[in-house]
C-alpha cells in the first residue's frame, strides 16, 4: 500500500539515482533534462553518489551534463542495446513519441509499440523503479462536435469516448497498455501524466514547439464558434488553450513526479493550467462547438456555479494528492483576458 511505500527521494539527503529521459532532442524532452540540471544539486546525493541523466533520442542529445544514448523506441536492435549496456535505471521518464498530427499508423508503432519497448528494455529485477509515461488530455477523444465529454471536469477515470483523431485513440491505448503491464510488475510505480497544451510563458504570445515538424505554433486564446458546430467539417474543439499550461510549471510537475513518495501500482494525474486560457467561459464556447444538442448531453453544472466558469476542464486534485502540484501560471490572467 501507499502507506508503507518508502520514498524515492528522501528530503535532504538523497542516494544518487539514475534518470533516464527518452526523447531529449524533442521540446518538453529537452527543457527537462536542462531543468533537472538546474535543480539536481540541491536534492543533495553525496559526493561519491551523484546523479546521473541519460537523454536517450534518435539523434545525439547535445546537452552539456547529460549523456547521450542514441536510440530509436521502434528498433529491436537499439532497444536490446540499451537493455544490455545500461545498469538499472531508477526513474525512466518517457517523453519519445509521435505528435498529435500523427496517422493511427503512426501511433500504434511509436506511441503504443514504443511505449511497450522502453519498458520491457528498462525493467528491472533488482530495484525498484518509477515510470512517468507521457500521457495526453487528448485520451478522451472529445474535441471532435459528434464526441462531447459527459461531464465537466473530465477525471482521471475518464477514458476515450470516441472521435476520429488517432492521436488521443493511441495515448488510450498507451494507458491501456501500462496498466495491463503493471500487473505483471506490480512492485512498480507507474505514474501516467496527462499532459496539457504546454506554451511558453507570459508574456503572450504564447508559443507551443512543434520539434518533429520544426514549427513554432502561437496560442491564441479559446473563443466562442460565432459559425456555430459544423458537423460535415468537423471543426475541432479549441482544446489547446482550453487545456494549456505554462513550461515552467509544466517542468515543476515532472520535477515533483521524480521527487514523488514512491507509490506500486498506477496513477493517473493531469497537469493543465489553473484557468483555460480562453476569452469566453467555458459553458458559451462548450455550447458554440458542440450546439445546443449535443451541449445539452454535458453535464456542466460545476462550470455554472459563480466563480468556477474559467476553471480547468479537467480534474486537478490528483496532481495536488498524488504529487503535491498545483500549477501557479494563469496564463488568462497573465496575458490580459481577466478583469480581475
Amino acid at each position: 500500500s501507499r502507506k508503507s511505500a518508502y520514498h524515492f527521494i528522501k528530503r535532504g539527503s538523497v542516494a544518487g539515482m539514475k534518470i533516464l529521459i527518452t526523447g531529449t532532442t524533442g521540446w518538453l524532452g529537452a527543457e527537462l533534462a536542462k531543468h533537472l540540471l538546474t535543480v539536481i544539486e540541491s536534492w543533495d546525493a553525496t559526493e561519491h553518489e551523484k546523479h546521473e541523466i541519460v537523454g536517450l533520442a534518435r539523434r545525439a542529445t547535445s546537452i552539456p551534463g547529460i549523456r547521450s544514448f542514441e536510440g530509436d523506441i521502434t528498433c529491436k536492435q537499439d532497444m536490446d542495446r540499451l537493455k544490455n549496456e545500461e545498469s538499472p535505471f531508477d526513474i525512466i521518464v518517457h517523453l519519445a513519441g509521435a505528435a498529435g498530427w500523427c496517422s493511427l499508423e503512426q501511433g500504434i508503432e511509436v506511441n503504443f509499440a514504443g511505449t511497450r519497448n522502453i519498458i520491457d528494455a528498462t525493467r528491472s529485477s533488482t530495484k525498484k523503479q518509477k515510470y512517468i509515461i507521457a500521457s495526453s488530455v487528448a485520451v478522451t477523444g472529445t474535441c471532435s462536435p459528434h464526441y462531447p465529454p459527459k461531464k465537466l471536469p473530465i477525471g482521471v477515470d475518464d477514458g476515450f469516448v470516441g472521435s476520429k483523431w488517432a492521436y488521443g485513440f493511441s495515448k488510450a491505448k498507451v494507458e491501456d497498455l501500462v496498466k495491463f503491464m503493471s500487473t505483471s510488475d506490480p512492485e512498480t510505480d507507474y505514474i501516467l501524466l496527462r499532459i496539457g497544451g504546454v506554451v511558453t510563458d507570459p508574456p503572450a504570445p504564447l508559443i507551443h514547439m512543434e520539434t518533429a515538424i520544426g514549427e513554432e505554433v502561437t496560442i491564441e486564446p479559446a473563443k466562442c464558434n460565432a459559425e456555430g458546430p459544423n458537423l460535415e467539417t468537423e471543426v475541432i474543439l479549441p482544446e489547446f488553450p482550453l487545456l494549456a499550461i505554462a513550461l515552467s510549471d509544466m517542468m515543476r510537475c515532472f520535477e515533483l513526479a521524480i521527487r514523488a513518495t514512491y507509490a506500486k501500482g498506477v496513477r493517473v494525474i493531469t497537469a493543465v493550467g489553473p484557468t483555460v486560457y480562453s476569452h469566453d467561459p467555458v459553458v458559451e464556447v462548450m455550447k458554440s462547438f458542440y450546439g445546443p444538442d449535443k451541449a445539452k448531453e454535458i453535464d456542466m453544472e460545476y462550470h455554472k456555479l459563480p466563480g468556477n466558469e474559467f476553471k480547468p476542464i479537467y480534474e486537478t486534485e490528483s496532481a495536488n494528492r498524488e504529487l503535491g502540484f498545483v500549477a501557479r501560471v494563469d496564463l488568462r490572467k497573465e496575458c490580459g483576458l481577466s478583469k480581475e
